[in-house]
C-alpha cells in the first residue's frame, strides 16, 4: 500500500533547481527569437527603403521579366547581361514621376518608422537583460555593498573624529572659562 521513497529521488529543492534551469533555458530562448526577429525587421525594411531609393523608375525592369538590377548604378549592367536587354541598353529611363515618389517617400517613412520601433525594442531587451545580470549577479552585488560599506565607515570615522575634534575644543574652552571665573571670582 505505502512506497518507499527511494534515496535517488529528487527533493523539493533540486526540482525547484530544475524548473528554474528550464525556465532559464525558456527566457533565453524567447529573447533570442525576439532578437532575431527585431533583426530581421530591421533588415527587411532597410533592403525595402534601399530599393525604393532608386532614381529611375522599374518599368524597364518590369520589361525584363521582373529582374532588377543590384548595382549601385542605373546604366550598369553587368549582371544583366543578356540579349534581351541589348535593345533598351542604348535609352534612357525616365525618372520617376512626383506621384510613385511621393508614395516611395511615404513607403520610406513608414519603414523608418517600423526600425525605430525595432531599435527601441532592441534597446529595451538590452537593458532588461542588464538589469536581470545585475539582480542575479551576486559577486557584482556583494562588491557593491562592500563599497558602499566602505564609504559609510569612513564617512562614520570622519563624523567620529569631527566630533572628537569639536568635544576636545569645548573641554579646552569650558576649561579656560572655569579658569577665568575662578581667577575673577578670587581676586575681588
Amino acid at each position: 500500500m505505502f512506497q518507499r521513497v527511494r534515496s535517488n529521488s529528487i527533493t523539493p529543492l533540486e526540482s525547484q533547481k530544475h524548473v528554474a534551469k528550464d525556465s532559464d533555458g525558456a527566457t533565453e530562448e524567447a529573447l533570442n527569437r525576439r532578437v532575431e526577429g527585431e533583426v530581421e525587421q530591421l533588415l527587411n525594411s532597410f533592403g525595402e527603403i534601399i530599393q525604393s531609393s532608386r532614381i529611375y523608375s522599374s518599368n524597364a525592369d518590369s520589361k525584363r521579366g521582373g529582374r532588377q538590377k543590384h548595382s549601385g548604378y542605373a546604366g550598369d549592367d553587368s549582371e544583366d547581361s543578356d540579349d534581351s536587354d541589348s535593345g533598351e541598353r542604348g535609352k534612357v529611363e525616365p525618372p520617376k514621376d512626383k506621384y510613385t515618389a511621393a508614395q516611395e517617400a511615404y513607403s520610406v517613412q513608414t519603414r523608418v518608422a517600423t526600425m525605430v520601433r525595432s531599435v527601441e525594442s532592441l534597446l529595451n531587451m538590452v537593458a532588461d537583460v542588464k538589469r536581470a545580470y545585475l539582480v542575479n549577479d551576486t559577486s557584482t552585488l556583494v562588491a557593491m555593498a562592500d563599497r558602499r560599506r566602505r564609504v559609510l565607515e569612513e564617512h562614520i570615522q570622519r563624523t567620529r573624529a569631527e566630533v572628537e575634534a569639536l568635544n576636545s575644543a569645548l573641554d579646552t574652552a569650558v576649561r579656560e572659562l572655569e579658569t577665568v571665573y575662578y581667577n575673577t571670582k578670587y581676586t575681588r
